[in-house]
């Protein structure tokens, strides 16, 4: 059996720190046992109530077609809904719907965040998500964004790398909002443009060339030049958001409709020779684009990149360089198997080093989602946190760089940060987050006892001694504002 300091090492790295009744079932099955259980689940295999809530959510589901059709298009002006509203009342409903989607997507990912039993899962999905970051108040992204992370995220957060990057490569989210949409043959505009005339693509647009050798795969030092950036833009000209009916059919005043899928269109692919760190690309299918982004997945930079950032995410802010040179052979050696680089961290010495127990410093989700789980919040109460998160600087799915959100110390501890933090863990104590369910009564606030019951083996003597002259009422406040509960 494992420690009680070990198995709550565990539970913070592997997920977002332990739920009332996880240690001891970490314990017992040990870390071999606990690591197969994170590595080998079926993320799709959910608690009966967590399920019933993610399908009592209008728009979780629902792919990048249904969402512009029932969400997106029917509200604009003249899209044959049998209204003709003004420009600032469309504005208005506009706002008020695609708001109410992007709150359904937040409370789909709180859901599963804090009740999921897949916590490597999970913690992979908010890795993941700001590796390919993409800002939900970017045009459809606003109905899409729900979609985006269910549909080229959650299925390969443990998969092949090249699977991940095509998938993001390839969903209408990313197309959009890195502007591949717009990418075309020089001085080929596509009939009727984009999205009703409002964006007319002209030619190469860079965008997500760039970003996707600087963020996504090499890393900006990963030895690709600016020529290599317009090559990889013409090679992925032609990458479209499909519709399911183009502009101008249907008496719709030449708007697209059912937008949403990819597709490749050959007709604004440029097929001239380009030549990409070295090798030569040409032709007139969507073979030549899948073909140069597997070469980059497969790039020794990119087996560096992302295995710093892993390492970065999951061990230390400064990761030791041997141990982002073991992850980065193991993701040569195995085409870029997520599951074997992670398991090369998660068994290598510095990782299971208790010297290195409680030292990253919690992003404010891991940090919220980490006080919801120790304080035994229902996965039904959790549309609260997502205001909470914007409190405290990290509004879930509104980074607006292509960069993602940091996960490290220097982003985020800050004395006001700090402030806002205790005066969560106030309010969390006081049990101001829990909904009453009926027939439960009110609220209850946090018990100290059970919070040092599962939080004390991370405590260093110097807090124990100054929690226990805490009074009762104060002492779960202060559990959760300590230093070392901020930490992981």
């Amino acid at each position: 059996m494992l420690d009680d300091a070990t198995a709550l090492h565990l539970a913070n790295r592997w997920g977002f720190g332990p739920a009332p009744a996880d240690l001891p079932r970490i314990k017992q099955l040990g870390f071999d046992g606990f690591l197969a259980e994170q590595l080998n689940g079926n993320p799709a295999n959910l608690p009966a109530a967590l399920v019933a809530q993610l399908k009592a959510i209008p728009s979780f589901g629902k792919n990048t077609f249904e969402l512009s059709r029932e969400f997106w298009w029917r509200l604009m002006p003249g899209a044959g809904n049998g209204k003709q509203p003004g420009m600032r009342e469309h504005n208005k409903l506009l706002k008020m719907v695609t708001r109410g989607i992007a709150d359904q997507a937040r409370t789909a990912r709180l859901a599963r965040a804090v009740g999921s039993p897949h916590q490597l899962h999970e913690a992979l999905v908010e890795f993941w998500f700001n590796h390919f970051n993409i800002y939900q108040k970017h045009g459809e992204n606003r109905v899409w964004i729900g979609a985006y992370e269910d549909e080229a995220i959650r299925p390969h957060t443990l998969g092949k790398f090249s699977d991940l990057l095509l998938a993001t490569a390839k969903h209408p989210a990313m197309l959009n909002y890195l502007n591949n949409d717009q990418n075309v043959a020089p001085g080929s505009v596509p009939a009727g443009g984009y999205g009703g005339g409002k964006k007319k693509a002209t030619g190469i647009n860079e965008n997500y060339a760039r970003e996707v050798m600087e963020l996504h795969t090499l890393g900006v030092d990963g030895g690709y030049t600016q020529g290599d950036v317009v090559a990889l833009a013409h090679i992925l000209t032609g990458w479209r958001v499909g519709v399911l009916r183009e502009a101008g059919h249907g008496g719709d005043g030449g708007l697209e409709r059912e937008k949403g899928g990819f597709r490749f269109d050959a007709r604004h692919h440029d097929p001239t020779t380009q030549t990409l760190l070295g090798r030569r690309f040409s032709g007139n299918s969507i073979e030549e684009g899948e073909a140069a982004l597997l070469m980059l997945a497969r790039h020794p930079s990119t087996a560096k990149h992302v295995s710093f950032k892993l390492a970065q995410f999951f061990v230390a802010d400064e990761p030791p360089p041997a141990l982002v040179a073991d992850m980065s052979r193991m993701f040569a050696r195995t085409d870029g198997d997520i599951k074997s680089v992670v398991r090369t961290m998660f068994e290598s010495r510095v990782f299971r080093d208790p010297e290195n127990f409680g030292k990253k410093f919690k992003t404010p989700y891991r940090y919220v989602v980490s006080t919801a789980r120790v304080t035994g919040m229902k996965h039904t109460d959790v549309e609260p946190l997502a205001e909470a998160l914007k409190r405290l600087g990290q509004p879930l799915y509104d980074c607006g760089t292509p960069d993602g959100y940091a996960c490290t110390e220097s982003a985020w501890l800050d004395s006001d940060a700090m402030l806002r933090r205790i005066s969560f863990a106030v309010s969390v104590a006081k049990g101001e987050f829990a909904a009453a369910h009926p027939g439960t009564g009110p609220s209850s606030a946090a018990d100290p006892d059970q919070l040092m019951a599962l939080l004390g083996a991370g405590f260093s003597a110097k807090t124990r001694a100054a929690l226990a002259q805490t009074s009762r009422d104060k002492r779960a406040a202060a559990i959760l504002g300590s230093p070392e509960f901020m930490r992981c």
